[in-house]
């Protein structure tokens, strides 16, 4: 009688041991645990160099990962980089069915960055003016330790492209807000 009742025991630990992977990601895709690592994507940003981070997360284990330059990366030189350290920050964590992420520290991050090229693309910034703006953005991150610290920086960069934009002349460095 006893050995049978210890099969039957492990027979149902084995049992749920098995479905309950299963039933997490189930329960996961009907919006239950949202934006837990059971089934989630998340978006991190590296303040000492642009780059962003895109993870995909299974049962708690990351199962894809790329690193991406981005546009803030790209108007770097590369004795810029040579001696950055890496500080990766979460922007942004998304899950099945839902189309928002919890507020983070550094949750506009990745949008500033687009507010930096689109400020770029719009007026004629000279390679210099783009390396300075860039590098004031991640400063301004990293003295702050948020997103809030480049706000009023790209404002102003911001104004100051739409008040180019008619001109023929390049922004230069000496253009750009002191912020």
């Amino acid at each position: 009688m006893g050995q049978t009742l210890r099969r039957s025991w492990r027979y149902w630990l084995l049992l749920l041991a098995l479905t309950a992977p299963i039933l997490l990601l189930i329960a996961s895709v009907l919006g239950f645990f949202p934006w837990s690592g059971i089934n989630c994507t998340t978006q991190e940003v590296d303040i000492y160099s642009g780059r962003i981070r895109h993870s995909r997360f299974l049962l708690f284990v990351p199962i894809e990962r790329r690193i991406e330059d981005s546009a803030l990366t790209r108007a770097l030189l590369p004795e810029d980089m040579a001696k950055a350290r890496t500080e990766w920050h979460r922007a942004m964590t998304f899950s099945p069915g839902l189309r928002h992420s919890p507020h983070f520290i550094f949750h506009s991050a990745i949008h500033q960055i687009r507010e930096l090229e689109d400020a770029w693309q719009f007026a004629a910034f000279t390679p210099s003016a783009r390396r300075t703006s860039a590098k004031r953005v991640l400063q301004l991150w990293q003295k702050s330790g948020s997103d809030y610290g480049p706000r009023d920086y790209l404002r102003a960069l911001i104004e100051l492209a739409f008040t180019q934009n008619s001109t023929d002349r390049k922004i230069d460095d000496s253009d750009l807000p002191k912020q």
